[in-house]
């Protein structure tokens, strides 16, 4: 599937046989769009896929599933930004793992859905109807739509993880810290609110400075263009201990003063950042991983 943006597919199978046919089509399309393909499926279904693509399968990458980090793990979100090339799409097809923590994989996937949907990936993420009932709910509840043998198909039980706030506590925390920020003479304020969560949030040393200069990076994007008298912007800084960093830089939607990523001074520090516009107004986010 071609185009700008995140394609977030689940598909449910019953074994191999099963996951090979709901995700051929999908995996032709790719291929025929010119997409990097790589699927990392256990053994029998790698078969299942040569046999089903023939020759095609040669331009098919098969790592194997333990190269792949799962939705559950810590460093999912910065692997998946990875994945992404400026050139053209990337596809990838993984399994869940069978002893993938529920409430871990449903944090990671609508983590993807709501920081990542500017990547050019198509993501399919395959669950076996007999795992864990909770996980199972996660791979329905988190795809905005479902491989199927006729083609990607709108998912009736698609849940995204933000309907009225943009930051729910229940992914991303608690707000720990909250600044309204007029100009670049809160700057200082800024990092010193943002060194002072990320410790207690269980960043420590070079993680601390990587967090505090993201931040900064975003809240300084943020003030380019404004009135000099105010920047009219509020930071707000959300944690999970242990877990993740979560800051967000809201105000007016200004005009860009360049082209190009808007965003290439903050991900060097963070392990994601993106822009979100709506109704005139910009949000900064960036996510940093303990």
């Amino acid at each position: 599937m071609t185009g700008p943006g995140l394609v977030h597919l689940g598909l449910l199978h019953d074994g191999p046989e099963d996951l090979v046919a709901g995700a051929v089509d999908e995996v032709r399309r790719a291929l025929e769009a010119g997409d990097d393909v790589y699927l990392a499926v256990d053994r029998r279904t790698v078969r299942g896929f040569r046999e089903a693509l023939g020759d095609d399968a040669e331009r098919v990458t098969f790592p194997p599933p333990s190269s792949m980090l799962p939705p559950s793990a810590a460093g999912f979100l910065a692997t998946v930004r990875r994945w992404a090339r400026p050139d053209r799409r990337t596809t990838v097809l993984g399994q869940y793992p069978s002893t993938m923590s529920a409430p871990d994989c449903g944090f990671g996937e609508d983590a993807l859905n709501l920081v990542l949907g500017d990547l050019p990936l198509t993501l399919i993420c395959c669950c076996r109807r007999d795992l864990d009932p909770d996980l199972l709910a996660v791979a329905r509840r988190t795809h905005p739509l479902l491989a199927t043998t006729a083609g990607p198909a709108d998912n009736a039980d698609y849940r995204p993880p933000a309907t009225a706030s943009p930051t729910p506590a229940a992914l991303w925390g608690t707000v720990a810290a909250r600044l309204e920020v007029d100009g670049t003479e809160d700057l200082a304020e800024v990092r010193r609110r943002v060194a002072d969560v990320a410790g207690r949030a269980g960043l420590e040393g070079d993680a601390v400075r990587a967090a505090v200069l993201a931040v900064h990076e975003a809240a300084v994007l943020a003030c380019r263009g404004s009135d000099p008298e105010s920047a009219g912007l509020t930071l707000e800084i959300r944690a999970r201990p242990g877990d993740t960093l979560f800051s967000e830089v809201i105000g007016p939607r200004r005009a860009s003063a360049r082209d190009g990523d808007l965003l290439s001074h903050v991900r060097p520090f963070c392990a994601c950042a993106a822009l979100h516009d709506d109704a005139g107004r910009r949000a900064v986010r960036v996510l940093s991983t303990v």
